[in-house]
């Protein structure tokens, strides 16, 4: 045992006699959620590629261990080599953490048939979600981000947009339940609009439920391509898009007739042919006063400040990806390998969709939209002190955060509970 005087005030000292405690205290929600009937059976049904012989750990314990760490706020792999050691993991999570060295490993020996099962226990993830909402539309929002690369990475590229070398993903978000659909890792120097329709027909193929009556694309410039228009106005999916430029052939647009929008301007609507088009389509035209004119093109019959107000909604996906890169380390790119970057990719995807999922059974509605960083300030960042007691392990929680926070942490508690019921 060491104990010192603190030399500023002579009565305080400083011991490491203490009990085991932790700054993870509020993990124990965490695990009741994980391991709970209705979650463990998404990741029971998993089934990875595993030609390892006589692995330590099953490549489905490391994707587990590897989720905590991403939802916990561990941006780096080599946090596992403190976790092996902090005791509150250990006896919370019942399993011992592997080390950076295994994670790394882990992340080499996937294969394409396990990222297929990352994209698959994704969908099942947002099915949960979706029953739970009981919403009858799905407000797709498409749009593409930028990661940052260093040195010599697989597939990366100089993107004339970021003015940087890196990559440039793809990504499908649902604005109602904010959960994230469908990634794509590109190259950097593809074209915002590359590979857009194969990956929303992907989409389409797979991941929508029944009880989505009405779907909704809302895409930038682009993306304003006649062959996604075709596919969607082919699975009777409505759009709102908007066009880059547009050659109005000769069409005078009367700026002296504009009707005002909650401060923006915009004119009648008219159809409009371009001509890699198979037909006219509906365009409305948008002036708006910081933004200059814009034109969006969309086969929805609403009214022309409807369709505005549904296209600007669209913004809600800048959000979406600043949680994702901020909250769980979307865009990291710390492997040279693409694939092991892609895998990456899909494991922030699946740490974000689980999170929404456990605020939606654990918190008021009026939590609903906090971010993952508030999420982890109240309910997961607790202090903690493990004990041990007539053969129980016993880990007290500071009981100023719970008083602060009007017993929210013991609400989520009895309603993450209920899983077990």
């Amino acid at each position: 045992m060491t104990q010192k005087v603190l030399p500023s005030n002579h009565l305080v000292a400083v011991s490491d006699n203490g009990a085991p405690i932790t700054s993870d205290g509020g993990n124990v929600l965490l695990s009741m959620f994980l391991n709970s009937p209705v979650v463990s059976r998404l990741f029971n049904n998993v089934e990875f590629n595993d030609n390892r012989k006589n692995p330590r750990y099953a490549k489905v314990e490391l994707l587990l261990q590897m989720l905590i760490q991403v939802i916990e706020g561990y941006r780096n792999d080599n946090v596992a080599d403190y976790l092996i050691q902090d005791i509150e993991h250990r006896l919370v999570y019942a399993q011992n953490m592997a080390s950076q060295p295994t994670i790394s490993r882990f992340l080499s020996h996937l294969t394409n048939e396990d990222i297929d099962e990352l994209q698959e226990l994704n969908r099942r993830i947002v099915s949960l979600i979706d029953e739970r909402s009981a919403n009858t539309e799905l407000v797709l929002d498409l749009d593409s981000t930028y990661f940052e690369t260093f040195g010599h990475q697989e597939k990366i590229g100089f993107n004339y947009h970021y003015l940087n070398i890196g990559y440039h993903p793809l990504i499908m978000t649902d604005a109602l339940t904010v959960t994230v659909r469908q990634v794509s890792l590109r190259s950097g120097n593809t074209y915002t609009g590359n590979g857009a329709t194969e990956f929303v027909q992907g989409y389409l193929s797979t991941g929508l439920s029944a009880q989505h009556q009405t779907i909704i694309l809302r895409g930038d410039s682009g993306f304003a391509t006649p062959d996604l228009m075709e596919t969607l106005e082919g699975n009777n999916i409505f759009y709102t898009i908007r066009l880059k430029r547009m050659a109005l052939d000769g069409r005078y647009v009367n700026l002296d007739n504009l009707l005002t929008i909650e401060g923006q301007l915009t004119t009648d609507e008219f159809e409009y042919q371009a001509a890699s088009w198979d037909k006219a389509r509906r365009v409305i035209v948008l002036n708006d006063e910081h933004g200059g004119t814009q034109f969006i093109v969309t086969n929805l019959s609403l009214p022309q400040k409807d369709i505005v107000r549904v296209y600007r909604k669209r913004a809600a996906i800048e959000d979406i990806i600043r949680e994702l890169k901020g909250g769980f380390a979307f865009g990291k790119t710390d492997s040279s390998s693409f694939f092991a970057n892609k895998a990456r990719m899909w494991i922030s995807v699946i740490a974000s969709n689980l999170m929404r999922l456990m605020k939606s059974i654990a918190l008021d509605d009026q939590q609903q939209s906090w971010t993952i960083n508030t999420f982890r300030d109240r309910l997961l960042k607790i202090g903690g002190r493990v004990t041990k007691h007539a053969r129980k392990v016993i880990l007290t929680l500071d009981s100023r955060i719970q008083e602060q926070f009007d017993g929210l942490f013991w609400r989520a508690w009895e309603r993450l509970n209920a899983l077990w019921q």
